[in-house]
């Protein structure tokens, strides 16, 4: 088992919350990676306009067949 004891108190409360604990017991630096990658930003966003990318609209009418 690996040494938790350098784990932020962030991750680990993220790993306990979404039922990672066991891994994070078994496997802290893998589970310490993930997390710390997850958490970077996808890209470059400040060259992207709204109006290029607009953000899509969720319409939960187009999923209901019952009509």
């Amino acid at each position: 088992m690996g040494d938790t004891s350098n784990i932020p108190e962030s991750i680990r409360l993220a790993a306990e919350q979404h039922g990672l604990g066991r891994a994070l017991d078994l496997f802290p630096e893998i589970v310490k990676a993930a997390a710390e990658r997850g958490l970077k930003p996808l890209g470059n966003h400040r060259d992207v306009s709204s109006l290029m990318a607009p953000a899509p609209i969720f319409n939960p009418a187009r999923f209901d067949h019952h009509k």
